[in-house]
């Protein structure tokens, strides 16, 4: 399996991942979080400068990200590890089109502008079918 169509999984599968943190006194923390944008690039989501989750990103940059799916027979998980880093605006309105949870936990528009996009740019991921025993490891490196 090639990086895009792992990608593609959490993307259009998954869609909603746990991210795990740690905060300024080194403290486990996971929520969950929807997934943006999944590509080659890496994982994009956001986030609101308000939430400890914010904090706890640009604190440290290091995270994990868990997600499952179940489709009937198919069960998949994706695991990655990496370091994440704030950017800019510009992926915000796609992240916001077709996301049925945004409206949920950004019920203003103006919350949701002030969101900022956070990209999962550099780590090292696995892949398993836990039903058809597929298992792949991968690398994200947008730099």
């Amino acid at each position: 399996m090639e990086l895009e169509d792992i990608m593609g999984v959490l993307q259009e599968k998954m869609k909603v991942a746990v991210f795990a943190t740690v905060d300024q006194d080194n403290q486990p923390h996971a929520r969950h979080a929807h997934i943006g944008v999944a590509n080659s690039n890496g994982v994009f989501f956001m986030t609101s400068p308000k939430t400890n989750f914010y904090q706890q990103l640009t604190h440290n940059p290091n995270v994990a990200i868990t997600a499952m799916s179940e489709d009937g027979y198919l069960i998949q998980v994706i695991r990655i590890e990496g370091k994440v880093r704030e950017v800019g605006k510009e992926l915000l309105k796609e992240m916001l089109a077709d996301n049925p949870y945004v409206k949920h936990v950004y019920p203003e528009d103006s919350d949701r502008q002030k969101a900022q996009v956070f990209q999962l740019y550099e780590g090292e991921g696995f892949y398993h079918s836990m039903t058809q025993g597929h298992r792949y490891t991968f690398k994200i490196n947008a730099e």
